[in-house]
Formats: C-alpha cells, sequence, structure tokens
C-alpha cells in the first residue's frame, strides 16, 4: 500500500483482501493508529468473534493504543440496533474498520441481523470505512452489484506450505486417520456441528473440545482454561484440537507440531478462514490438510434447497406482497422474507433480505458451476488450494473400515433392513452397475480380498419371545449372521 493511505478521502470505502500474516492487523495498530491520531480522529474497529475481540484487545493495551482504536463485535451493535431503531456512531469515529467483513453475508444464514449493522455502518458516508478479509470475494460481487465505489487492495495467497491435500467420506476413515497421527504431532479439526467436534473429543483422549460459548447444549464441555491459555500462547498442549467453526478467523496458532488440518465445513469462504489459523513460521512448516468431499448428488439436493427460498423471494421482488401473500399461504416460511412496518407505520408489508438473498444466489450459481464438471468439488478445492493433485482417503482405507464394520456386527442376526445396509456398504456391483446382494458375492468377495469373514445365510428365527419376555417381532423371518475365521 505505501504511502498510498494518505491520499484516501473522508467517506471513502477501502477494501483490503489478503491471508493471514500479511500485516492487515499491523497496518491498523501503526500506520492507521498514527494517521488518525494525527487528524484528531478515533478508529471504531469492528470483529465478528467474541475471543478475537478480547484477544485484540489485549494487544491493544499492551501496545498503548486504547486512546485511539476502540473495539467492539458487530454482534453488539446489532444488540443495540435492536434496541434503539434510531441507534448511530459516535462522530468522534473518522475510521469505521470492519474485519473479517465477509460476516456481513457468510453469517447471514444464520444470523439475519448482519444486514442491520452493515446498513448502519454504509450509511456514514462521512467516515472513511475499512473493510479486510482474506475471503472477500462474495462482499465485493455484492458491493459491485449494488454499484458500490471503492478502492481495493489485494495480496494473492500463497498455499505452498501445504504439503498434501486429503479428501474423505466416511466419518469411519477420518477416525482411523487421525488415530494415526505420529507420536510429537498435533492436528486441528473443524467442524460445522459441535455434535460431531465432541463425538470425536471423547473417542480422542488427549483432545481439547471448543464450541461458541452460546451454545446451550455444548458450552459446559469446554474447558475455559484451556481456551484461555491458547489463545495467550499460540498454541494448545493437547493432541487433537476439535473445534466448530467458531475459530474460524482471527486466531492465531504459532506451533510447528501442528501437521494436519482437518475441515468439516461446506462453506468454501468459511473453510478458506479454518485453514488460515495455522500461521507459518518457516519454509520447513508444512501442513497436511483434510477435507470431507461433497459428492455431486449431495450438490444437486443444495440447489434444489436453495431454489425452494429463492424463487419465492424473486417473485415477490417482482410482484409486490400482496401477490406475495396470496400465492404463498401463512404457513410457509421462508428465511429470506420478514415482516417491515410500512412508511405509514399502518400495517405491515413483505421485504426481503438482501444480503441473504444475494449469498444464497451467489451459493446456487457456484454449486452449479461445480456441477458442469466430475467431481466439481474436488476439482474446485484443489484448485483453490493450488494443488496439482489429490487423495481419497477413502480408497486407502476401505478395507480397514469394512473391517471394523464386519466387526461391530459379528454375532448378530442380521435381517433384511441390515442386509441391504450391508450390500450397500460393501457396494459390489456387476458389468450393468446393478448392486449385489447376495451372500455367495460378498464370500467371494472376502475370499478374493484376504478378507477372514464368511456369511451364513438360510438362518430362521425360532424365537417367539425375546429376553425381556416381548414378543419377536423377527419370527419366523430369515436372517444372515457373520463369522470370522482366524487367520495363521
Amino acid at each position: 500500500m505505501g504511502n498510498e493511505v494518505e491520499q484516501w478521502q473522508q467517506g471513502e470505502i477501502v477494501t483490503i483482501e489478503a491471508g493471514t500474516g500479511v500485516g492487515k492487523s499491523y497496518f491498523i495498530k501503526n500506520t492507521l493508529y498514527e494517521k488518525a491520531k494525527r487528524e484528531g480522529t478515533k478508529i471504531l474497529f469492528l470483529l465478528n468473534r467474541t475471543r478475537l475481540k478480547d484477544q485484540f484487545n489485549e494487544e491493544i493495551q499492551k501496545d498503548g493504543k486504547s486512546d485511539i482504536i476502540d473495539i467492539f463485535t458487530y454482534q453488539k451493535v446489532e444488540n443495540r440496533l435492536g434496541r434503539e431503531n434510531n441507534a448511530t456512531l459516535k462522530d468522534e469515529y473518522g475510521y469505521i474498520v470492519c474485519d473479517e467483513f465477509h460476516y456481513f453475508l457468510t453469517e447471514s444464514i444464520y444470523n439475519s441481523r448482519t444486514e442491520d449493522s452493515f446498513k448502519l455502518i454504509m450509511s456514514h458516508s462521512n467516515k472513511t470505512r475499512i473493510f479486510m478479509s482474506a475471503t472477500a470475494d462474495i462482499t465485493i460481487d455484492f458491493f459491485k452489484f449494488k454499484d458500490i465505489e471503492y478502492r481495493s487492495y489485494y495480496v494473492p495467497h500463497d498455499y505452498s506450505h501445504i504439503k498434501e491435500l486429503l479428501f474423505y467420506r466416511d466419518e469411519k476413515v477420518l477416525e482411523k486417520y487421525l488415530s494415526k497421527v505420529r507420536k510429537g504431532y498435533k492436528a486441528i479439526a473443524f467442524f460445522t456441528q459441535a455434535t460431531k467436534a465432541y463425538e470425536l473429543h471423547k473417542r480422542f483422549e488427549d483432545s481439547m473440545f471448543v464450541c461458541a460459548e452460546g451454545n446451550a447444549e455444548f458450552k459446559k464441555y469446554i474447558n475455559k482454561d484451556q481456551i484461555r491459555l491458547m489463545l495467550t500462547e499460540e498454541t494448545f498442549n493437547e493432541k487433537y484440537l476439535f473445534t466448530t467453526s467458531t475459530l474460524d478467523n482471527g486466531i492465531n496458532l504459532r506451533d510447528q507440531q501442528l501437521k494436519y488440518i482437518v475441515c468439516d465445513i461446506q462453506d468454501v469462504d468459511v473453510l478458506i478462514q479454518c485453514l488460515g489459523r495455522k500461521r507459518i513460521i518457516d519454509t520447513k512448516d508444512k501442513v497436511t490438510v483434510v477435507i470431507k468431499n461433497i459428492t455431486d448428488k449431495e450438490i444437486g439436493q443444495k440447489i434444489k434447497a436453495k431454489n425452494q427460498i429463492i424463487n419465492p423471494t424473486q417473485y415477490l421482488l417482482e410482484n409486490g406482497s400482496m401477490k406475495y401473500i396470496e400465492k404463498y399461504p401463512r404457513y410457509y416460511s421462508n428465511p429470506l422474507v420478514y415482516d417491515k412496518l410500512n412508511k405509514d407505520k399502518t400495517g405491515y408489508d413483505k421485504a426481503v433480505n438482501e444480503l441473504r438473498f444475494f449469498k444464497e444466489c451467489s451459493d446456487k450459481k457456484n454449486l452449479e458451476l461445480l456441477l458442469e464438471n466430475q467431481d466439481g468439488y474436488l476439482n474446485h478445492i484443489k484448485t483453490k488450494l493450488q494443488k496439482e493433485n489429490f487423495i481419497m482417503l477413502d480408497e486407502k482405507y476401505e478395507k480397514a473400515t469394512l473391517e471394523d464394520y464386519l466387526d461391530e456386527r459379528i454375532g448378530h442376526r442380521l435381517y433384511k433392513e441390515e442386509q441391504m445396509k450391508l450390500a450397500k456398504k460393501i457396494n459390489l456391483t456387476d458389468g450393468r452397475s446393478r448392486l449385489q446382494k447376495s451372500c455367495n458375492s460378498f464370500n467371494t468377495y472376502f475370499y478374493d480380498n484376504c478378507l477372514p469373514y464368511t456369511i451364513k445365510d438360510k438362518n430362521i428365527d425360532q424365537r417367539r419371545v425375546l429376553g425381556d419376555g416381548s414378543n419377536n417381532p423377527n419370527y419366523k423371518k430369515s436372517y444372515w449372521l457373520i463369522a470370522k475365521f482366524s487367520v495363521n
């Protein structure tokens, strides 16, 4: 950027798109701080995570910069707007810095009020507004769509520190892979759902669990002392860290023992943010990235789900509230549409959450692009991370995972439904791609692949009553039994 900051005009909009570790925070705490101090004005620094706010607050206090820089979360601004319709920002702020500004669109799916904070910030045209993020594409596209003028800076991403790119589908495959992480190495795994993160935390003894403090079901499992130490030391002592995307940005982990990053995150922008939590120390500091694949079938299902909310919203924009209400009954709930007090305050009109609508349309378009080629998601991520190839872990661990599946069912009666599940797990097909379902085909497969199992069919359940005294619903039904034999 050089000295170009001195050319910025009051009220200008500036976007800075750059990955981690290139000096965005340093620029705010030093260059912009000095400029604001000379001008006799202040900086309002907005962030999207409480933990990130606390971390940055400590840095500001330590550096003696709190006289010029005030730090708040977007959520605090939104809460105030919920209480005061006419809330505004103080005149003393000459600069509004929106860190991780992908927040406005990315999190509009979970938080309908991101639109409120965005509109408030954009309404202060007398203040210089600076938007920073490592994943700015979609928000910049929104600026272009709205014909919002801005001054832009871009630093290319560098993913040369990624040693290997792996994908997986089966959760058991991931577990088996993580169980083989070498002694002295660490792994961090990000999940959309806290349930998955917590389940793995329970299975791996030397592990740490993190989720949002607002998660009522799982927050009781958080060790706040561990988190506090992690934020201060920028590392964690455990071998594994299982977390939701609450740690997707702003948190730095400087640890050369951290060799594996796992992401079960479907939003690509959030995924990129998660990968950025590992700060690279030197050219020898390499990581293996493991990502859950999204199949073409799942992508098609996502497009269908998005159409179910996009199409009615488009109808509202084109035909107005009355036509919309006539076409879509009261019981129809659209997360993109809300009731807004009309101008004369005599009733309500239907209004559209513009940010989320744009986000959903953008996501749909990107999903459709992925379907243009086979394995579109795999190849898109490969290109995004500047890799020439990738490895499917399921193919590597398929045999081991099948053995786990069979072991869990030894001695159990497999009735028709369980037989079909087993057939799908083995996934044998003939020359016409028809799924094979017979014991003979499975036993032949086991023999050919040196798997020490056999299935006995044509068993009939002769039990009229179960051990607990209840009637046996499977009386006179046939079942299979799996047996495992010793291999010398």
